[in-house]
C-alpha cells in the first residue's frame, strides 16, 4: 500500500478546503456545542462529529486526496483560553478518528487516499518544556487516532521551534508509530532545510488553489506540493478536474520526472471515477 510520503513525492496532491466556512452556514447552537464557547469550533470534534464527518465527506466527493483533521486551534494555549486545556489530546484523537472514519467510508476504488493531522504551535506561549509538553500531547492524541501523517507549524524561534519537533518526534516513538512528521513550509521560518532536516520526515509547500484554477503550472522542482482545497467542495471539484486535465495520465501532475504514467504501484493515488460528476 502506498504511504502518504511516497504519493507526497511523486504526485501533487489536493487537500480539502477550510471547515469554517461550511460550519458558518450551519445553524448549529455554539454557546450549546461548543461548552459556552460560541468561538470554539474544535469542540465540535467532541460534540458534533457527525457534522465534521459531513464536512470531511463533502471534499472526499469533489475530489480531495488528502483530508485534514480539525485542530488547527487545538493546542493547549488555544484551548486554555476555554477553560479546555486537559481536553487537548481526546480533541485531537477524536478529531483524527472522525478524519479516518470519513475516508474509509467512502468508496474510492483503487483509490487511496490520506488524513493528514494538523499541528499549529505557531503562536504557542510559554518556556521550553511547557512548549515540548504540548506538542507532545497534542501528536499523541493524533497519531493514536490514526493519521497517516502529521503536519507541524512551529514557532519561527529556531530554539523553540526544535524543542517543540523533538517533543513530537518523542510522542512518535513512544507510540512505536511510524506516521511522517512534516513541516509547513511558512515565509517567516528560515530553518527549513538542514536545520530540522534530523527532527522531521520533510517540508511541504501548499500551492495556492487560485493559481490553479487560472491555469498556472504546479512547480515541478521536486518539492513535496500540496494543493490547497477551494472555499467550498464545488470549488474543489473544479480545482480536482483542473489538475487531472494537466495530467498525462488523468490522475496527478508528477513531481518528479521519472514518475511513469503507468505507474505499477496499486493503488494509484488519486484515482476516482467522475462520471457522475458534472463538468464546469
Amino acid at each position: 500500500m502506498r504511504t502518504f510520503i511516497d504519493a507526497l513525492n511523486s504526485r501533487v496532491l489536493l487537500t480539502d478546503g477550510d471547515i469554517k466556512p461550511a460550519l458558518n452556514k450551519l445553524d448549529l447552537d455554539m454557546q450549546r456545542f461548543g461548552f459556552g464557547h460560541e468561538d470554539c469550533d474544535v469542540a465540535l470534534n467532541i460534540t458534533r462529529p457527525d457534522v465534521i464527518a459531513a464536512i470531511h465527506r463533502d471534499y472526499l466527493e469533489a475530489g480531495a486526496d488528502v483530508i485534514r483533521t480539525h485542530t488547527r486551534n487545538a493546542s493547549p494555549d488555544v484551548l486554555e483560553k476555554y477553560g479546555m486545556q486537559d481536553e487537548v489530546f481526546i480533541i485531537n484523537h477524536l478529531a483524527a478518528e472522525t478524519a479516518c472514519q470519513a475516508v474509509d467510508a467512502l468508496p474510492g476504488g483503487n483509490r487511496r487516499r490520506f488524513v493528514l493531522g494538523v499541528v499549529d504551535q505557531s503562536a504557542s506561549v510559554g518556556d521550553n518544556p511547557v512548549l515540548r509538553n504540548d506538542a507532545y500531547r497534542q501528536v499523541q492524541g493524533l497519531v493514536s487516532g490514526g493519521v497517516d501523517a502529521v503536519s507541524f507549524k512551529t514557532l519561527p524561534n529556531l530554539e523553540q521551534a526544535r524543542s517543540q519537533l523533538a517533543s513530537a518526534r518523542h510522542a512518535l516513538l513512544e507510540l512505536g508509530a511510524s506516521v511522517p512528521l512534516l513541516l509547513e513550509y511558512s515565509e517567516d521560518l528560515e530553518f527549513t532545510d538542514d536545520t530540522v532536516a534530523d527532527l522531521t520526515d520533510g517540508v511541504y509547500f501548499v500551492e495556492s488553489s487560485e493559481t490553479i484554477k487560472a491555469g498556472y503550472p504546479v512547480p515541478q522542482t521536486g518539492q513535496k506540493i500540496l494543493v490547497h482545497g477551494g472555499k467550498t467542495p464545488a470549488d474543489t471539484a473544479v480545482i480536482d478536474r483542473k489538475l487531472r486535465s494537466s495530467a498525462g495520465d488523468g490522475f496527478r501532475p508528477a513531481t518528479r520526472p521519472n514518475v511513469s504514467p503507468l505507474e505499477k504501484v496499486i493503488p494509484v493515488s488519486s484515482w476516482i471515477d467522475y462520471s457522475s460528476v458534472k463538468a464546469v
